[in-house]
């Protein structure tokens, strides 16, 4: 069975852009997804439409695979299963060459120089950005090539620029922690701001003040959840949370006056355990 193309699939034109790409699959991404569906006949049936645009979309989004996929459709020469592939071979004649050994140590030799070209090529450039680099996007000059990072990107990420390799290293931030797409900070509050409750002000990573309140009552260790300030997720586009972890802290220092106004207040004297 013959395969569709995959601009076809995504309902693209050749010349589509990123963004381009980007819409078009999150759309039949939400349109397929199995989980929308009821029913085994009809839940098997978008799971195909489902798993095709999701193959169509990682290959045209990698620019060094798309621009295979645009020369040579699914033949492309780099996979030796391709229909109608090319491979290269070499004769020897073992009168003029002399003996087995010597043949054996040229086609390793050969073999072991393309290996080493061909990994040399391939080692990616490292640029390593802030942990608020990647919250809101930058650019990166790196001599004559322009580099793009999209918002929320990850360390690990490959982006292919003018026929370059690059990856991508997020350091990790003295005040922010991340998870996949969710950040994540611990606060300190007195024990009477964890019993009456209180305001608090967070500055984000892009700089905005955050108002919140902490609710009365709360215990050490829980979390207040911020909905959708987290990180973007540069592939679905949906944002992540911001998990605030309280932490509640015992002062050592109290003044006289202020142990008399906690003596007051309803309490044990003691304990059995």
């Amino acid at each position: 069975m013959s395969k569709r193309d995959y601009y076809e699939i995504l309902d693209l034109a050749k010349n589509a852009s990123d963004d381009d790409i980007k819409k078009a699959y999150r759309k039949l991404a939400s349109k397929y997804h199995p989980d929308k569906v009821q029913g085994e006949a009809e839940k098997a049936l978008v799971e195909v439409k489902f798993k095709e645009a999701k193959e169509a979309y990682e290959h045209l989004s990698d620019p060094e695979k798309r621009t295979l996929y645009d020369h040579y459709g699914f033949n492309e020469p780099r996979n030796p299963f391709a229909h109608g592939a090319r491979t290269t071979s070499q004769s020897w004649n073992f009168e003029d060459i002399g003996d087995m050994q010597h043949v054996f140590e040229e086609i390793f030799k050969n073999n072991a120089a393309r290996g080493f070209t061909q990994a040399r090529t391939n080692i990616p450039t490292i640029l390593t950005i802030s942990l608020q680099d990647a919250y809101i996007g930058c650019t990166i000059r790196h001599g004559d090539t322009t580099i793009q990072v999209p918002k929320g990107i990850r360390t690990g990420t490959k982006l292919y620029v003018n026929g370059k390799m690059f990856q991508i290293d997020v350091r990790q931030d003295a005040k922010f922690k991340r998870a996949l797409d969710d950040l994540m900070i611990e606060i300190n509050i007195t024990a009477v701001e964890a019993m009456l409750g209180i305001g608090a002000t967070l500055e984000t990573l892009d700089g905005n003040k955050l108002q919140f309140n902490i609710p009365e009552g709360i215990q050490s260790g829980q979390i207040v959840k911020l909905s959708k300030v987290g990180m973007k997720n540069p592939e679905t586009g949906a944002t992540g949370d911001l998990l605030v972890r309280i932490n509640i802290t015992i002062p050592k220092d109290l003044q006289e006056s202020e142990k008399v106004i906690l003596r007051n207040l309803s309490h044990r004297d003691s304990i059995t355990i």
